[in-house]
């Protein structure tokens, strides 16, 4: 059988982010859907127009290899109103931060929500509080 066996990362080889981002391939429903997730992305932020071949209806100016080579794919980046209002913010902060993502596409929630975590710090606390 060529299937890929589920297993998860073994720590005892040391701490390697690549590796235990490509073990998420294999390690189950949700992470192996994460691990083609984070393969999807890094081909996407790898293409470029170069990479196909000119087509005979192409524009003159996409001819040209220099001009081909700058035109990348854009990348969206959606999420719920509940994931910037959490400790997600920051991930999304970075991405956008470092032009990671080109276009934002998001749901709104709860305004109040995100208005109070952005002037004070929030505590994970118990149910019963």
């Amino acid at each position: 059988m060529d299937k890929p066996i589920v297993a998860g990362y073994d720590f005892n080889k040391g701490l390697d982010y690549n590796k235990v981002f490509e073990t998420f391939l294999n390690t189950g429903f949700q992470a192996t859907n994460l691990g083609l997730a984070i393969e999807r992305v890094n081909e996407m932020i790898k293409w470029r127009l170069s990479d196909e071949p000119i087509k005979d209806d192409e524009e003159d100016k996409y001819k040209v290899k220099a001009n081909r080579e700058k035109v990348r794919c854009t990348i969206f980046l959606g999420y719920t109103s509940n994931m910037a209002s959490c400790g997600m913010r920051e991930y999304i902060r970075y991405l956008c931060q470092h032009k990671m993502v080109d276009c934002i596409v998001t749901t709104t929630g709860g305004i109040e929500e995100d208005f109070m975590k952005c002037l004070a710090p929030h505590y994970i606390g118990d149910f019963y509080l």
